[in-house]
């Protein structure tokens, strides 16, 4: 193969890249490019996540699992440009948080009458209306969607309780659309619409006020198991600094006065640039210890937990029963509506006995 073939495949790959894409093979290739596409991934150097199209293996490999949703869905997109994107990959160009375990598929929309199977990649479902004047579609990201509230409606019919919950708290969050729309276009549904009673179950629990999908998926799971709902990014003042208060993810006050906090630990506050906000591994480790080290100022229970022990239900619950988290119902438990803010003065003072 030329260096001119190299220097040319090389620059397409990059600027599709660039573009947030796939590289799709032109229909009028006289299939030199695709033959020498295919030759590189089978040799490693190139990826083909979906017939015709094409990545660098390396820049692919580098890419977030919703990042490559959106460059194959682009790709596709400009294999298939009367195509309409719905569920998790619509939502996933609205910039809403969406599960890796969402996005194993595509998920196209097509009317009832629409024929074609499901394929290993590709996911169809009938949710488009079958006169062309009534559809509701937005271009977004580069990408032919359903409307933010079918978009949302439509992932929290699919997915199961948590990780639905993840996906409305961020929409509601980011203000792609809000809870009110949500119940119009839910209860709008007929009544035997396939789990339109889930969804609307799952709408009731959604609070905003959860920083990402990690914290609505463990507060779900936290609800799965009977635990009382937390109290979300609760501000904890600062008593040795000046400053913000810092936040806890998760907070309980139970009848007897303990209150517990709960922090979940990610590995991407750890890895990930924009969470790591310009400082080294050393820097943010050691920020978190201080962090956590301030907390216990107060007379609290501090509760840490990895994502991973939330996705196994026995062992998730041993780590709440061991803090003493109460479970809904139980003598533990504050009345419905009571206040989980609690009041850090008292605290303060009891921690210090200067009360």
């Amino acid at each position: 193969m030329s260096r001119e073939n190299d220097r040319r495949i090389e620059e397409l790959l990059t600027g599709a890249a660039e573009a947030g894409s796939c590289y799709v093979v032109p229909a009028d290739d006289p299939d030199s490019i695709r033959r020498a596409l295919s030759r590189r991934v089978a040799a490693g150097q190139v990826v083909s996540p979906a017939r015709g199209l094409f990545a660098d293996a390396q820049t692919w490999n580098c890419l977030k699992t919703g990042e490559k949703a959106l460059c194959l869905a682009r790709g596709l997109q400009e294999l298939h440009p009367d195509w309409v994107f719905c569920g998790p990959t619509a939502a996933v160009a609205y910039g809403v948080d969406v599960s890796n375990d969402l996005l194993d598929r595509v998920h196209l929309a097509v009317t009832p009458d629409a024929r074609g199977s499901n394929l290993r990649l590709l996911r169809r479902h009938a949710v488009l209306a079958a006169d062309p004047a009534s559809r509701d579609i937005e271009v977004v990201s580069g990408l032919r969607v359903t409307a933010p509230g079918q978009t949302v409606s439509d992932c929290l019919r699919w997915a199961d309780f948590a990780h639905g919950l993840g996906v409305v708290d961020s929409a509601i969050r980011i203000g792609v659309v809000g809870r009110e729309e949500l119940e119009r276009h839910l209860e709008a549904l007929p009544p035997h619409s396939r789990m339109r009673g889930h969804a609307l179950r799952t709408l009731a629990w959604a609070d905003p006020r959860s920083e990402n999908g990690g914290e609505s998926i463990a507060r779900a799971r936290m609800l799965l198991l009977g635990y009382v709902c937390p109290e979300l990014q609760v501000e904890v003042p600062r008593v040795v600094e000046k400053g913000r208060p810092y936040r806890a993810d998760f907070c309980w006050v139970r009848a007897d006065g303990l209150v517990i906090l709960g922090e979940l630990d990610g590995d991407g506050k750890y890895v990930e640039e924009e969470l790591m906000g310009g400082r080294d591994i050393d820097e943010v480790l050691s920020d978190e210890n201080i962090r956590g080290s301030r907390f216990t100022l107060y007379d609290v229970s501090l509760m840490r937990f990895r994502f991973g022990a939330t996705g196994k239900p026995s062992t998730f619950a041993a780590i709440l029963d061991e803090y003493g988290v109460p479970k809904r119902g139980s003598e533990l438990a504050l009345p419905d509506g009571a206040s989980m803010v609690p009041d850090w003065d008292s605290l303060r003072r009891n921690k210090v006995g200067d009360g």
